[in-house]
């Protein structure tokens, strides 16, 4: 259990990163900085983020 969960921290730490960067290539390229795929990465990010965090700790304790 605590391998899945470090997984999908990672992934959602990936995502997260991704979205950062488009987020700030749009901006740079003065473009609506949310949009294309900046949002949708940002909330599978985040979710994948907290689903990971929530399954360490639950095998953490």
């Amino acid at each position: 259990m605590l391998n899945i969960g470090i997984v999908i921290f990672a992934i959602g730490f990936i995502f997260a990163g991704i979205a950062t960067i488009s987020f700030r290539i749009r901006a740079i390229a003065n473009k609506p900085a949310w949009g294309g795929v900046a949002l949708p990465l940002g909330i599978i990010g985040f979710i994948g983020l907290v689903i990971g965090v929530i399954l360490i700790a639950i095998t953490r304790a």
